[in-house]
């Protein structure tokens, strides 16, 4: 039952608009609920969108944005849940695509059983793991 580290699939893209290099603006401390970015690629709606995972570098802990994310002048204050679990510091990377998880499994029992039978004859496998986010 060892830490490691994930990317989902389903997540790898963020929905919103991004494209830049994102950095917190400001310290933020243990609790905060909403934060301050900038370095955002562009201004207008849609940069992050509810739902989007993101991460700061440097953390372990993967947050979730609340409300949709609108920048002007390239700055915009989003916000997360679950409040910050480790204080943030000024010019810290922010990390919206492909979010790494840390994660550990649940139980030791995994099971992947034959489904299906795919149209060229091959043995289709689905494939469960259940995980808990490692803090």
């Amino acid at each position: 039952k060892e830490d490691f580290t994930v990317t989902f699939p389903s997540y790898l893209n963020a929905q919103g608009n991004e494209t830049g290099s994102v950095l917190v603006n400001g310290v933020h401390a243990v609790g905060d609920t909403t934060i301050a970015m900038d370095a955002f690629a562009a201004d207008g709606t849609g940069r992050f969108k509810a739902g989007d995972f993101i991460k700061f570098n440097a953390h372990s802990k993967v947050y979730m944005v609340v409300e949709d994310v609108t920048s002007s002048s390239n700055a915009a204050t989003v916000t997360i849940e679950p409040p910050l679990t480790t204080a943030l510091s000024n010019n810290e990377a922010v990390i919206y695509d492909s979010v790494p998880f840390t994660v550990f499994l649940t139980n030791d029992v995994q099971e992947f059983p034959s489904n299906a039978i795919a149209s060229d004859g091959s043995v289709l496998f689905t494939f469960e793991l259940d995980v808990e986010e490692s803090l």
